[in-house]
């Protein structure tokens, strides 16, 4: 998976340096919400954990003595495997308005593509592109985005290949910075949509690559 990310920096032209910018900028938003994102932490029994551990103050010294994992792709612009879960309640509008909860999210449209196995980080740009074909609404309109950083490559070559506006991406730090449980980080970004889209209203972009080429992404509207 590294070199599959070193080559896509390679096909694209993302800088070493570029790469780590994205990666300190993950970090230190992770770092600026440690506090209020401790109300999205449950705990099971016996545990006790109030805050992600992975954010630091990253910055370029470290990153340049990082470990290299393949050519451009170091140790620091790469996420760090983590354990962790999320959990998701999907319900029809029926159910919703007999709940009546007082903030949810709408799913307004998702797509799932398949794309080259051998550049899988950027497979979400594509998935992304077909939601928005089928949309009144564009990227523009987008308050807040939520994209797998597996890679600080990855996360930037889906941004710009879709035109995502990097002030409002990951605003709480991404997956480089807060860790990626395998498995439960697609969960994680919706997760995390909600609790942004609670602040903000609006609408919300969600967008993760898979091994293999697979590229999914989301778009959701807050309700309440």
């Amino acid at each position: 998976m590294a070199a599959a990310a070193d080559e896509l920096a390679r096909r694209l032209g993302v800088s070493f340096e570029r790469q780590n910018e994205w990666a300190i900028r993950s970090h230190e938003n992770a770092r600026a919400a440690k506090e209020q994102m401790a109300c999205e932490i449950v705990n099971p029994a016996g545990v006790d954990i109030l805050h992600d551990p992975f954010a630091r103050a990253l910055n370029v010294r470290l990153c340049d003595r990082a470990p290299r994992l393949s050519g451009s792709v170091y140790a620091a612009n790469t996420s760090v495997a983590a354990d962790g879960a999320a959990m998701l309640l999907v319900v029809s509008e029926g159910v919703f308005s007999t709940l009546k909860p007082s903030f949810g999210l709408r799913l307004c449209d998702g797509a799932t593509l398949g794309g080259d196995p051998a550049l899988p980080g950027i497979a979400p740009v594509d998935a992304i592109r077909k939601i928005f074909d089928r949309q009144e609404r564009g990227i523009a309109d987008v308050g807040v985005v939520e994209l797998m950083e597996a890679y600080a490559v990855q996360a930037i070559a889906c941004a710009d290949g879709t035109g995502l506006d990097q002030s409002n991406t990951n605003l709480g730090g991404g997956s480089l910075a807060r860790g990626h449980p395998i498995g439960a980080s697609g969960a994680v970004l919706a997760v995390r949509l909600f609790h942004e889209l609670k602040k903000s209203g609006g609408l919300g972009l969600a967008a993760i690559a898979a091994a293999g080429g697979l590229g999914t992404a989301a778009l959701f509207e807050a309700v309440g």
